[in-house]
């Protein structure tokens, strides 16, 4: 049985035709932009990668070992 995938996905419209956003991966906190409907469907796929570090948003959520040791 294939494990079950979570994602975030923003969606931005500049207007009818432009589609556009940024997709999370929310186990691994990895994300990718997206700029057309293709592209959405081949990240949600996996037959394109998503970035190597963690989103801003998912960096800012883990706390630093200086903010552990000082607890």
């Amino acid at each position: 049985m294939k494990p079950i995938r979570s994602y975030v996905i923003r969606i931005y419209r500049r207007d009818a035709e432009a589609l556009g956003g940024l997709v999370e991966n929310v186990r691994t906190g990895r994300s990718a932009p997206f700029r057309s409907l293709q592209e959405l469907c081949d990240l949600l796929s996996g037959r394109l990668p998503f970035a190597r570090r963690p989103s801003a948003r998912r960096a800012a959520r883990k706390p630093s070992a200086l903010s552990a040791a000082t607890e």
